[in-house]
């Protein structure tokens, strides 16, 4: 019998265990990176306001600020819009893997 014919990655690799397909992989990792990008969009919204309360009518650290907010808005609309996406797309090509 050949030693690499029985090779099993969820024997060798208990984490591998984890996940039935690479479907469920995908929505995982995909999950983790836009709640990550998530909030730190939230993280940047935050840095713009205490931007804008200290600009204390600097021209130049209000455009600062104001740049930092359009950005950092257009990063949480992206990070949403990522799931909806998802859905298109498996909707499209017939996929069932659950997106939590």
């Amino acid at each position: 019998m050949n030693a690499y014919a029985a090779f099993d990655i969820e024997t060798v690799f208990s984490p591998a265990d984890l996940f039935a397909n690479f479907g469920a992989l995908a929505t995982t990792i995909i999950t983790v990176l836009v709640s990550f990008a998530g909030a730190l969009s939230i993280i940047f919204i935050i840095i713009a306001g205490f931007k804008f309360v200290t600009s204390s009518g600097d021209e130049k650290k209000l455009a600062s600020a104001s740049s930092t907010l359009t950005y950092a808005i257009i990063g949480l609309a992206v990070t949403i819009l990522a799931f909806v996406i998802l859905r298109i797309v498996q909707h499209f090509i017939g996929s069932n893997v659950e997106i939590t």
